[in-house]
């Protein structure tokens, strides 16, 4: 529905994502926001590159696009050249399309807004966090070089010294002060920490992420057990979740939904815990349906997040959620009315939530 008044033009926008190879919330955000965009009246093209690609260029051609592609230069240059924008929205570059693509926004005339979807300009990891804790050794430095020396990128020396790299190129040169106009956070926690990072505090905008029309809440027949819905990796605390299940005897039913690079571990982890069952990846409105399903969506996560954007999800369904203290879905908690909070790092605090909720024994 156009949502334009009388006397307003529709935007032209082009919106600039790297997609990753296992799809995520920043790929579902980019998606909703593009389509709100058109709902609203505004006239939008995208510009995407796929990590698929990788395989077939090679370590080395990769490193340098990290830094500086010359590729995706040239070719948003040539988008933005025959279009009239107004804007260009980058969702997330890393690690195909480059900071490089900024500097063709400002040479086209065009405002350059980014969003930041999470601490990749700050901490090689894009996380704030090392060996299952927060960690900001490198916030606010111009070369990050714990994160080479603990090798913060996927464990890899080199990949780990690339990603510093480019952010110490990218502080050298003051690309994102230069050639960015605005920033947008989806949370206050986020805001902080850039500004922390030495970013330009009035330049950062703060708007929560949006989430696509769902399914009604209260449609489905609830059901007494909980939930999980993201991505299988340590920094989701999903092995927390489930040591609380397998080591401290929870007896109510948890989904766990979604897929990652843990998924294998954690199947053989819960194998003998018949409560614990694993759905993989749903669609966004399955996922959603599941959740009202269910009267408990966990969120144990381990890191600071950004947002926390299948909080609102469940929310929408009407379910409770428990989250981790001290994160951006934890703020979007209020303990006691929507929801529960724990401590990071304990699986027995998951365990005693998920009771207390549920009003299970101890």
């Amino acid at each position: 529905m156009n949502s334009l008044g009388e006397d307003e033009r529709p935007l032209r926008v082009l919106m600039v994502h790297n997609h990753y190879l296992v799809r995520g919330g920043e790929d579902e955000s980019f998606a909703a926001e593009t389509e709100l965009l058109r709902a609203g009246g505004h006239e939008v093209e995208t510009y995407v590159r796929d990590n698929e690609e990788i395989a077939t260029r090679g370590r080395l051609r990769t490193a340098v696009d990290t830094i500086w592609s010359g590729r995706s230069q040239r070719e948003v240059s040539a988008l933005l050249g025959k279009g009239n924008f107004d804007v260009m929205h980058v969702q997330n570059s890393f690690p195909l399309i480059s900071p490089a693509i900024y500097g063709a926004g400002r040479a086209a005339g065009v405002a350059v807004v980014q969003t930041l979807r999470n601490y990749r300009p700050l901490c090689a990891s894009g996380l704030l966090m090392r060996e299952g804790e927060i960690c900001e050794k490198c916030l606010g430095r111009g070369v990050g070089w714990a994160g080479v020396r603990h090798r913060c990128y996927r464990g890899s020396l080199p990949g780990s010294a690339v990603v510093v790299a480019m952010n110490a190129w990218h502080h050298m040169r003051a690309t994102y002060l230069r050639d960015v106009d605005r920033f947008i956070v989806a949370s206050e926690l986020v805001r902080l920490k850039f500004v922390e990072g030495g970013f330009p505090e009035e330049r950062i905008c703060l708007k929560p992420n949006v989430v696509p029309l769902l399914p009604e809440g209260g449609a489905e027949k609830r059901e007494r057990r909980a939930i999980y819905v993201g991505r299988l990796s340590a920094d989701k605390g999903v092995e927390l979740m489930v040591e609380a299940w397998v080591h401290h005897g929870l007896e109510i039913p948890l989904e766990i939904v979604g897929s990652g690079p843990l998924e294998a571990k954690l199947r053989e982890k819960a194998h003998a815990t018949p409560t614990i069952s694993f759905s993989g990846r749903l669609p966004v409105e399955e996922a959603c349906r599941a959740i009202g399903r269910s009267e408990l969506l966990l969120l144990p996560t381990q890191w600071y997040e950004t947002f926390g954007r299948t909080v609102l999800e469940a929310y929408a369904m009407g379910t409770a959620v428990l989250s981790s203290r001290g994160t951006a879905p934890g703020d979007l908690v209020r303990e006691g009315e929507t929801g529960f909070l724990v401590n990071r790092g304990d699986a027995g605090e998951i365990a005693t939530g998920v009771r207390g909720f549920f009003e299970l024994p101890s």
